[in-house]
Protein backbone atom coordinates (compact mmCIF):
# COMPACT_ATOMS: atom_id res chain seq x y z
CA UNK A 1 0.00 0.00 0.00
CA UNK A 2 1.54 3.32 -0.92
CA UNK A 3 1.64 5.81 2.19
CA UNK A 4 2.44 9.57 2.45
CA UNK A 5 4.65 9.87 5.60
CA UNK A 6 3.12 12.67 7.69
CA UNK A 7 5.23 13.60 11.05
CA UNK A 8 5.76 9.64 11.32
CA UNK A 9 2.43 8.73 10.92
CA UNK A 10 1.69 6.38 7.73
CA UNK A 11 -1.73 7.66 5.38
CA UNK A 12 -2.86 5.84 2.31
CA UNK A 13 -2.29 8.12 -0.67
CA UNK A 14 -6.10 6.78 -2.14
CA UNK A 15 -8.80 9.08 -2.70
CA UNK A 16 -12.15 7.89 -0.96
CA UNK A 17 -14.00 5.99 -3.59
CA UNK A 18 -10.62 4.34 -3.96
CA UNK A 19 -10.71 3.99 -0.58
CA UNK A 20 -14.01 2.69 0.34
CA UNK A 21 -13.37 -0.28 -3.14
CA UNK A 22 -10.32 -1.25 -1.66
CA UNK A 23 -11.48 -1.82 2.02
CA UNK A 24 -14.65 -3.62 0.18
CA UNK A 25 -12.31 -5.88 -1.75
CA UNK A 26 -9.82 -6.81 1.50
CA UNK A 27 -13.33 -7.73 2.99
CA UNK A 28 -14.19 -10.03 0.36
CA UNK A 29 -10.82 -11.21 0.33
CA UNK A 30 -10.57 -12.02 4.37
CA UNK A 31 -7.65 -9.43 4.77
CA UNK A 32 -8.90 -7.87 8.40
CA UNK A 33 -8.52 -4.79 8.28
CA UNK A 34 -8.11 -1.79 11.36
CA UNK A 35 -8.64 1.51 9.58
CA UNK A 36 -8.20 4.76 12.04
CA UNK A 37 -9.18 7.89 10.80
CA UNK A 38 -6.70 10.69 11.91
CA UNK A 39 -6.90 14.00 11.88
CA UNK A 40 -3.63 16.34 13.23
CA UNK A 41 -4.62 16.07 16.51
CA UNK A 42 -4.20 12.22 16.12
CA UNK A 43 -0.92 12.24 14.46
CA UNK A 44 0.03 14.98 17.35
CA UNK A 45 -0.84 12.69 19.94
CA UNK A 46 0.69 10.12 18.52
CA UNK A 47 3.93 11.82 18.55
CA UNK A 48 4.18 11.85 22.54
CA UNK A 49 2.61 8.37 22.76
CA UNK A 50 4.54 5.25 21.39
CA UNK A 51 1.85 2.86 22.14
CA UNK A 52 -0.71 4.76 19.50
CA UNK A 53 2.49 5.58 16.87
CA UNK A 54 3.00 1.88 17.12
CA UNK A 55 -0.71 1.09 16.52
CA UNK A 56 -1.29 3.81 13.38
CA UNK A 57 2.12 1.68 11.88
CA UNK A 58 0.34 -1.01 11.76
CA UNK A 59 -3.23 0.48 10.76
CA UNK A 60 -4.61 1.20 7.49
CA UNK A 61 -4.85 5.55 8.47
CA UNK A 62 -6.72 7.26 5.99
CA UNK A 63 -6.44 11.48 6.02
CA UNK A 64 -9.69 13.05 8.08
CA UNK A 65 -8.67 16.16 8.01
CA UNK A 66 -8.05 18.92 5.76
CA UNK A 67 -4.73 19.65 7.65
CA UNK A 68 -3.48 15.91 6.35
CA UNK A 69 -4.36 16.89 3.06
CA UNK A 70 -2.57 20.55 2.97
CA UNK A 71 0.14 19.03 4.66
CA UNK A 72 1.03 16.41 2.24
CA UNK A 73 1.17 19.04 -0.37
CA UNK A 74 3.54 21.09 1.48
CA UNK A 75 5.65 17.84 2.04
CA UNK A 76 5.28 17.02 -1.93
CA UNK A 77 3.27 12.85 -1.27
CA UNK A 78 0.50 11.98 -3.39
CA UNK A 79 -2.07 12.89 -1.16
CA UNK A 80 -5.19 13.59 -2.92
CA UNK A 81 -8.59 14.04 -0.76
CA UNK A 82 -9.77 14.28 2.56
CA UNK A 83 -11.68 10.74 3.37
CA UNK A 84 -13.67 11.26 6.40
CA UNK A 85 -14.51 9.25 9.41
CA UNK A 86 -18.47 9.93 8.99
CA UNK A 87 -18.38 9.50 4.92
CA UNK A 88 -16.39 6.71 5.04
CA UNK A 89 -18.35 4.74 7.80
CA UNK A 90 -21.49 5.76 5.30
CA UNK A 91 -19.79 4.14 2.45
CA UNK A 92 -19.07 0.97 4.03
CA UNK A 93 -22.89 1.13 5.12
CA UNK A 94 -24.03 1.02 1.48
CA UNK A 95 -21.60 -1.72 0.71
CA UNK A 96 -23.33 -3.75 4.23
CA UNK A 97 -26.80 -3.02 2.48
CA UNK A 98 -25.84 -4.55 -0.75
CA UNK A 99 -23.76 -7.33 0.65
CA UNK A 100 -26.10 -7.92 3.67
CA UNK A 101 -22.78 -7.56 5.59
CA UNK A 102 -22.81 -7.88 9.41
CA UNK A 103 -22.69 -5.03 11.34
CA UNK A 104 -21.85 -4.36 15.20
CA UNK A 105 -21.47 -0.79 17.16
CA UNK A 106 -19.84 0.26 20.24
CA UNK A 107 -19.52 3.42 21.84
CA UNK A 108 -21.56 6.39 22.65
CA UNK A 109 -23.94 7.05 24.85
CA UNK A 110 -26.80 4.33 25.49
CA UNK A 111 -29.48 6.52 23.97
CA UNK A 112 -27.11 7.75 20.98
CA UNK A 113 -26.08 4.45 20.25
CA UNK A 114 -29.67 2.69 20.21
CA UNK A 115 -30.77 5.53 18.06
CA UNK A 116 -27.63 5.53 15.56
CA UNK A 117 -28.26 2.03 15.58
CA UNK A 118 -32.14 2.37 14.56
CA UNK A 119 -31.51 4.56 11.83
CA UNK A 120 -28.70 2.80 10.08
CA UNK A 121 -31.36 -0.48 10.03
CA UNK A 122 -33.88 2.06 8.21
CA UNK A 123 -31.47 3.59 5.95
CA UNK A 124 -29.67 0.23 5.29
CA UNK A 125 -32.38 -2.56 5.47
CA UNK A 126 -30.75 -5.09 4.38
CA UNK A 127 -27.41 -4.65 6.56
CA UNK A 128 -27.55 -6.89 9.40
CA UNK A 129 -27.09 -4.66 12.89
CA UNK A 130 -26.51 -7.87 15.15
CA UNK A 131 -25.63 -5.85 18.05
CA UNK A 132 -24.72 -2.15 20.15
CA UNK A 133 -22.92 -1.49 23.50
CA UNK A 134 -22.95 1.96 24.78
CA UNK A 135 -19.18 3.27 25.77
CA UNK A 136 -19.95 3.59 29.60
CA UNK A 137 -18.76 0.09 31.18
CA UNK A 138 -16.30 -0.91 33.81
CA UNK A 139 -12.76 -2.17 33.15
CA UNK A 140 -13.61 -5.38 33.99
CA UNK A 141 -16.39 -5.59 31.45
CA UNK A 142 -14.33 -5.05 28.46
CA UNK A 143 -13.12 -8.56 28.14
CA UNK A 144 -16.73 -9.66 28.11
CA UNK A 145 -17.69 -7.16 25.43
CA UNK A 146 -14.80 -8.25 23.07
CA UNK A 147 -16.31 -11.91 23.44
CA UNK A 148 -20.02 -10.88 22.92
CA UNK A 149 -18.70 -9.00 19.84
CA UNK A 150 -16.42 -11.93 18.36
CA UNK A 151 -20.19 -14.49 19.05
CA UNK A 152 -22.00 -12.56 17.28
CA UNK A 153 -19.63 -12.29 14.25
CA UNK A 154 -20.12 -9.15 12.72
CA UNK A 155 -18.10 -8.11 9.24
CA UNK A 156 -17.97 -4.51 10.15
CA UNK A 157 -17.44 -3.17 13.82
CA UNK A 158 -17.50 0.40 14.35
CA UNK A 159 -16.00 1.70 17.64
CA UNK A 160 -17.25 5.07 18.74
CA UNK A 161 -15.17 5.57 21.87
CA UNK A 162 -12.89 9.15 20.94
CA UNK A 163 -9.33 8.82 19.60
CA UNK A 164 -7.06 7.38 20.78
CA UNK A 165 -9.17 5.30 22.95
CA UNK A 166 -11.17 3.68 20.82
CA UNK A 167 -8.16 2.39 18.27
CA UNK A 168 -5.93 1.35 21.21
CA UNK A 169 -9.42 -0.93 22.15
CA UNK A 170 -9.79 -2.39 19.01
CA UNK A 171 -5.84 -3.03 18.87
CA UNK A 172 -6.14 -4.40 22.52
CA UNK A 173 -8.64 -6.88 21.45
CA UNK A 174 -8.21 -7.38 17.83
CA UNK A 175 -7.01 -11.58 17.77
CA UNK A 176 -10.26 -12.01 19.86
CA UNK A 177 -12.54 -10.29 17.66
CA UNK A 178 -11.82 -11.78 14.04
CA UNK A 179 -14.04 -8.82 12.73
CA UNK A 180 -12.39 -8.16 8.99
CA UNK A 181 -13.04 -4.85 9.45
CA UNK A 182 -13.03 -2.61 12.38
CA UNK A 183 -12.97 0.82 12.28
CA UNK A 184 -12.87 3.78 15.11
CA UNK A 185 -16.00 6.51 14.21
CA UNK A 186 -15.24 9.26 16.66
CA UNK A 187 -18.69 11.17 16.87
CA UNK A 188 -20.37 9.55 14.07
CA UNK A 189 -22.94 7.75 16.13
CA UNK A 190 -23.88 11.05 17.04
CA UNK A 191 -25.10 12.56 13.60
CA UNK A 192 -26.70 9.20 12.95
CA UNK A 193 -28.67 9.52 16.18
CA UNK A 194 -29.48 13.28 15.10
CA UNK A 195 -27.76 14.59 18.33
CA UNK A 196 -25.01 16.45 16.37
CA UNK A 197 -25.45 17.96 13.40
CA UNK A 198 -22.31 18.19 10.47
CA UNK A 199 -21.37 21.46 9.39
CA UNK A 200 -23.40 22.54 6.27
CA UNK A 201 -22.55 21.71 2.94
CA UNK A 202 -21.02 25.14 2.37
CA UNK A 203 -18.53 25.00 5.47
CA UNK A 204 -17.48 21.74 4.21
CA UNK A 205 -16.85 22.54 0.91
CA UNK A 206 -14.34 25.33 2.50
CA UNK A 207 -12.93 22.91 4.76
CA UNK A 208 -14.11 24.86 7.65
CA UNK A 209 -16.25 21.97 8.95
CA UNK A 210 -13.27 22.17 12.19
CA UNK A 211 -14.19 25.75 12.60
CA UNK A 212 -18.46 25.14 12.36
CA UNK A 213 -17.76 22.58 15.10
CA UNK A 214 -15.66 24.65 17.45
CA UNK A 215 -18.23 27.65 17.09
CA UNK A 216 -21.00 25.24 18.31
CA UNK A 217 -18.95 22.86 20.74
CA UNK A 218 -16.38 26.09 22.72
CA UNK A 219 -15.11 23.18 24.62
CA UNK A 220 -13.63 21.93 21.62
CA UNK A 221 -11.00 24.77 21.80
CA UNK A 222 -8.41 23.30 24.05
CA UNK A 223 -8.64 20.12 21.31
CA UNK A 224 -7.90 22.50 18.59
CA UNK A 225 -4.28 23.79 19.75
CA UNK A 226 -3.26 21.02 18.58
CA UNK A 227 -3.53 22.78 14.57
CA UNK A 228 -0.77 25.16 14.83
CA UNK A 229 1.43 22.71 16.79
CA UNK A 230 0.78 20.83 14.02
CA UNK A 231 1.20 23.28 10.89
CA UNK A 232 4.60 23.78 12.89
CA UNK A 233 5.85 20.77 13.15
CA UNK A 234 4.91 20.36 9.65
CA UNK A 235 6.97 23.63 8.46
CA UNK A 236 10.01 22.31 10.44
CA UNK A 237 9.94 18.90 8.61
CA UNK A 238 9.76 20.81 5.32
CA UNK A 239 12.42 22.94 6.04
CA UNK A 240 14.97 19.64 7.32
CA UNK A 241 14.13 18.42 4.14
CA UNK A 242 14.89 21.08 1.99
CA UNK A 243 18.22 21.51 4.08
CA UNK A 244 19.27 17.97 3.65
CA UNK A 245 18.71 17.74 -0.13
CA UNK A 246 20.46 21.18 -0.67
CA UNK A 247 23.18 19.74 1.82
Amino acid sequence: MQVAKILGVPFTTRGFEETVTHLTARIAAGERTHVVTANPEVVMVARANPRLRAILDQAYVVPDGIGIVYAARWLKYPLRERVTGIELMTALMERADAYGWRVYLLGAASEVVRKAAAELGRHYPHAQIVGWRDGYYRKEEEEAIAEEIAAKRPDLLFVALGAPRQDEWIHTYWDRLQVPLAMGVGGSFDVWAGAVKRAPQIWQKMHLEWLYRLLKQPSRWRRQLAIPQFVAAVLWEKWTQRTESQG
